[in-house]
């Protein structure tokens, strides 16, 4: 199993690490890149800049968009 722990309190990093450690089977896996809501930040970096990279030709409809998730529902839905 996998937990991922942020301290905004660096100062405690200390004291959280060594009781974790004691904890049997427990291994620490320093995390060395800036996160955001969990995600590495280059992913989103990089998710900006194909969005950036986007014409008008590639995009389609809200109601495409929904038209198409409807009809993949039912696809899925007569599969059972």
């Amino acid at each position: 199993m996998n937990l991922t722990i942020e301290i905004e309190n660096k100062e405690d990093y200390p004291f959280i690490k060594k009781l974790l450690e004691s904890l049997k089977g427990v291994k620490i896996i320093e995390n060395k890149y800036e996160m955001i809501e969990g995600v590495p930040a280059h992913v989103f970096e990089e998710i900006e800049k194909y969005g950036k990279s986007l014409k008008e030709e590639d995009l389609i409809s809200k109601k495409d968009f929904f038209k198409f998730i409807d009809e993949e529902i039912c696809k899925l839905n007569s599969q059972k």
